[in-house]
């Protein structure tokens, strides 16, 4: 007997599923209820909305200290709409890359543009990783109103890139998206991927977290009589060595 654990690593986040396999000598109806769980198992871990997957590429690609960015226009500079509010915020976003590049720091970012609901003034919500001469930069290059946000991130129990992700697809949950079938959030190029991994394991294996780690979601397992699978979401503690350590390689497999 075995099972399937499939997991997906998205920096500190891991989503992970194991679930019954179905055998060559299994009964059709053994089959049938093995293979139910398995597609249950496959629906948790799976990232099929918008929300799920801007949750799991922040957390591959920023972490503590990453800074959360709000911009505003002041009246002068108040777009006329949402097309020429995104024109600006991707104007801003070349200006500080083209900053960054000689000091060879690299730009990720991940934004959004809200304001377009009935009643609402047009604004920008930025994640961008942090180089530690952020704020005055920002501000120079910000041109359309002096109320800049700006705070560094930091991830925990009480605050999870699920609630991160939550906030920033707020609008479109709320109102509907601006075009049907628009995704509501813009990333840079560049950014890491995830892909779940899979691996066959012994049927007693079970799910668990790190003694560490900070478990945020813990399902099952559920039976169903002849099939089972469990799933648990959980983050890992912050290590800064770890997150540099990532950049460096990433860098180097660029240069290659």
């Amino acid at each position: 007997m075995s099972k399937t654990l499939k997991q997906v690593r998205a920096g500190r986040l891991v989503c992970a599923v194991v679930y019954t396999t179905a055998a060559a000598g299994d009964s059709p109806r053994a089959r049938t209820q093995k293979q139910r769980a398995s597609t249950a198992a496959r629906d948790k871990l799976n990232a099929r909305t918008s929300f799920q997957k801007l949750e799991r590429t922040l957390a591959a690609n920023f972490d503590n200290g990453d800074l959360f960015i709000t911009l505003t226009y002041d009246d002068t500079h108040l777009p006329e709409d949402r097309e020429a509010a995104i024109r600006r915020i991707r104007s801003f976003l070349s200006k500080l890359r083209k900053a960054r590049k000689p000091r060879g720091q690299l730009l990720h970012y991940i934004y959004v543009t809200e304001g377009g609901c009935p009643g609402g003034r047009l604004h920008h919500h930025l994640v961008v990783n942090s180089t530690g001469e952020d704020l005055e930069e920002i501000r120079r290059l910000w041109i359309y109103g002096d109320n800049v946000e700006v705070r560094r991130l930091e991830f925990d129990q009480g605050h999870t890139y699920e609630d991160l992700a939550s906030y920033l697809t707020k609008e479109p949950r709320e109102w509907g998206h601006p075009q049907v079938g628009e995704r509501t959030w813009t990333p840079s190029l560049g950014l890491a991927r995830t892909e779940p991994e899979t691996e066959t394991v012994p049927d007693y294996v079970t799910l668990t977290a790190p003694p560490e780690a900070v478990i945020l979601q813990n399902e099952g397992p559920v039976r169903n009589g002849y099939g089972e699978f469990a799933w648990i979401k959980y983050m890992l503690p912050y290590q800064p060595d770890r997150r540099r350590a990532r950049s460096k390689r990433r860098r180097r497999r660029k240069k290659e």
